[in-house]
């Protein structure tokens, strides 16, 4: 399956997607991607519940 949102963010998967956000939170589309979220009370710095 083609994911382009994968494809954007040069990622394979969803954990290195969660990885590179992570990493990378001055980046211009993970601050969109943050943004769109937030519209849905979705909050990625909460932490995972797996750590």
């Amino acid at each position: 399956m083609n994911n382009k949102l994968f494809e954007l963010f040069g990622v394979k998967n969803h954990m290195e997607l969660m990885k590179y956000i992570k990493e990378n939170p001055d980046n211009e589309k993970v601050k969109e991607v943050k943004e769109i979220l937030e519209m849905f009370d979705v909050n990625l710095e909460e932490g995972d519940e797996n750590e």
